[in-house]
Order: C-alpha cells, then structure tokens, then sequence
C-alpha cells in the first residue's frame, strides 16, 4: 500500500488539512483509496447490526455492488426478510457475461454517484440490465435516471407543471451572461453533481455570477465533491432564490410515507445533519403523494421547500438518501433525541417512530420501525409486490 494513503486513512490530519491541501491528497492519492477502509467499517458494521430471519421464499435476488460498499443495506434487509442473495459487480471486465448469465429473480442496485465517471458506467450497465437484457430492476430505470442529476430534475418539474424554484440552464457563455446582466439577485447556482450543499453558491450580485460563468466555460468548476478532476464545465446551471424557507424531506417507498424537517446550519438546509421531527405540516403529505403519482414514482424523495406564504416547491428527487442513523443531530418538540447504535428513523411523532399511510382518503399514522436499513427493507419488499410475488409480514 502507498505509505501516503495508509497515512492518510490513519491521520486525524486529513480531516483539519485545508481545502486545497484535500484536493491535492484526493487527485494525487484517490480520494477511493483513500476512503476505502472507512466504507469497508461501515460495511461490516451493517452486517453484523442485521438481524437474520427464517427463509420465505425461493426466489433468488442479486444484489449490485456499489464502489462505497453501501449495497450492505440491500444484504441486511435480505438477511432479515429471509431473501437469498448473491453479489455481482457491475464494474470488472466481464460483467456482461456474468449479467447475461445470471437469472435472478430482481436485481438491487444503488448506484455510485459521487463522481461524473461512476454515475455514468452505472447509468449505462443499469439500461443494459434493464432495456437491453429485459431483467428485473430496482429501482427501476425511471427512478434511477434522475439519482444526482439537477439538469433531469429540473426538466422533469417543468415538464410536469410541479412547483419549484424557476431554474435556467445554459450551455452558451454569451446566453448565460446575457441572463446574468437582467437577473434578479441573489441567485443560485448548482453544479448537476453535487449533494450535502456541494457545489452550491448564493450569487449576491451580477459579479459573483460573472465570476461563476468564466470558471465554467473556461477551465470548469470544480467542486470538490468526490475528485477535484471533476469538473462542471460547459454548462452552467442557476436557480431562483426563494429567500426564507423551511425545507422538508418526504420519502415515499410504496404507499408508506416518511417526513421530516431539515435543520438549517449556514446558508443551506442540506449537509446540516440536522434533523426536527414532528408532525408534518398541513397538505404536505398530498402534496407529495400527489405530484409523486403525476411522475409515477414510488421509490423515491421529495425535497420541499415552504415558502414564509406556505408555499409547497420542490427543490430536489432523490433516489436515495443519507439515512437518519448515529452521527445526525435530532430534535422533537426543541428536545434532543438520541438514536441507537442500530436505529433508522425517518419520522417521529410524538417520540414514537412510524409512518403514514393513505388509506380511502385519509392519512393515517402508523407506529413501528418501518425505515431498517436505511429503507431497504421496505425497499426489499416493495420489488416482490411490483412483481407480483408479495412478501408475508406488515404491507409496505
């Protein structure tokens, strides 16, 4: 092992080193290499947390490798439910004999998306499985497409007719700049990639968004995100600011529904770890169930914004998303809320964990420990009922 990387998965240093002296270790060094004993931890320590029940069934799932060793969560819901499994790579050199070969009942992938590279190898091996080989996947290539890309989300919202803050998109310096010189401030700007606030500025003045528009038709923007190689460039990507507003999270997976509020820490609601629970605001759960349905997702995340007229904007979909476990900060009612070692909690009411049905018009609260492994149980068992193979135990 190069000396310097073992030094660097071992030093405290790397986590107090400046930004630039950070890039220079992730583009010289691998920010993978650099990381992979800490998502090898994590692995093993999502396995060992699983809590293994009686086999159910026969058929037999694969479940993909994710490069950050997060498919864990996929293994531990399996464990659990008493699925069978096996694990496939999509990324060694004869994936496609492999996949081709391979007759799996339902395919699990989450895939790699903190760098352009690997969002795109798995984005294509995703539609061979999908398109090309006609196999079972989950989620499904719709829900995957949008996983990490603000460009497709936007489109999808405009297209749709769904509240959300008015995005442009340009890839021409002279239209962006032309914007620029009318635009109301301040304004946001995104890279496509990017989550945790990564790659997102507040442009307070037309300077500021002149500045932005030279770094990325010239050398590119890099964010800083996964690898400094990794450049937004050629395009560039503004937002309306909507000024003050709360920010809720709603995961859908099935007809279960989980929300809760995202604490604010500097400019952005995103990356906080702060987490309020508590009952979500009137016509919020419609909302969303209602738009989700207009896409036809049902495995997916809605980011909310509410405006100080109580207004619903979706800021962003996600696919999938950073788990409340240990590690956050969490609130109910102005008190802090401890979580335990092997927890998972996506609402909370009342200090008690659940989530919300639509049942014959109404939203009925269910109490229960519905989000194990960062919703993969659920997950698990909302790919048997789409194929017509429901699993036993509660409805997902």
């Amino acid at each position: 092992m190069n000396p310097l990387i073992k030094f660097a998965r071992a030093s405290k240093l790397m986590r107090l080193a400046p930004k630039p002296l950070k890039r220079w270790a992730k583009a010289r060094l691998g920010f993978a290499e650099i990381n992979q004993a800490d998502w090898e931890t994590n692995y093993q320590s999502i396995l060992r947390r699983a809590r293994p029940g009686p086999p159910v069934t026969d058929q037999r799932v694969c479940i993909i490798k994710d490069w950050m060793l997060r498919h864990a969560y996929y293994e531990a819901a399996c464990l659990e439910l008493g699925v069978p499994y096996t694990i496939l790579d999509f990324t060694t050199a004869d994936w496609v004999e492999k996949l081709a070969k391979d007759l799996s009942f339902v395919y699990f992938l989450r895939p790699f998306v903190l760098a352009t590279l690997g969002r795109t190898v798995y984005e294509e091996r995703a539609f061979m499985l999908a398109r090309v080989m006609q196999k079972n996947l989950f989620p499904n290539f719709e829900e995957l497409w949008m996983y990490e890309s603000k460009r497709r989300c936007a489109s999808l919202l405009q297209y749709h007719g769904i509240p959300h803050p008015r995005t442009w998109v340009f890839f021409s310096r002279a239209q962006a700049r032309e914007f620029l010189a009318t635009a109301r401030y301040p304004l946001i700007f995104k890279t496509d990639l990017g989550s945790d606030a990564v790659g997102v500025r507040v442009l307070r003045d037309r300077a500021a968004g002149e500045q932005v528009v030279r770094v990325c038709f010239g050398r590119g923007f890099a964010s800083g995100f996964y690898d400094p190689r990794d450049r937004n460039y050629g395009q560039v990507f503004f937002q309306e600011h909507l000024g003050e507003v709360r920010e809720w999270r709603v995961i859908r997976i099935g007809d279960s529904y989980f929300a809760y509020e995202k604490g604010k820490q500097g400019q952005f609601h995103s990356g906080s770890k702060v987490v309020h629970f508590g009952e979500p605001p009137t016509g919020l759960l419609e909302f969303a169930r209602r738009n989700l349905d207009k896409l036809g997702l049902t495995c997916i995340a809605l980011d909310v914004f509410i405006d100080t007229a109580q207004r619903f904007f979706v800021n962003e979909i996600q696919t999938y998303y950073g788990a409340n476990e240990t590690g956050g900060i969490y609130f109910e009612n102005g008190r802090t809320v401890q979580l335990a070692d092997n927890q998972t909690v996506e609402m909370m009411i009342n200090g008690t964990a659940g989530r919300y049905f639509y049942n014959a018009g109404q939203w009925q609260f269910e109490a229960g420990d519905f989000s194990r492994n960062a919703g993969c149980n659920l997950r698990v068992k909302l790919a048997f009922q789409r194929l017509g193979c429901p699993l036993p135990g509660p409805r997902v």
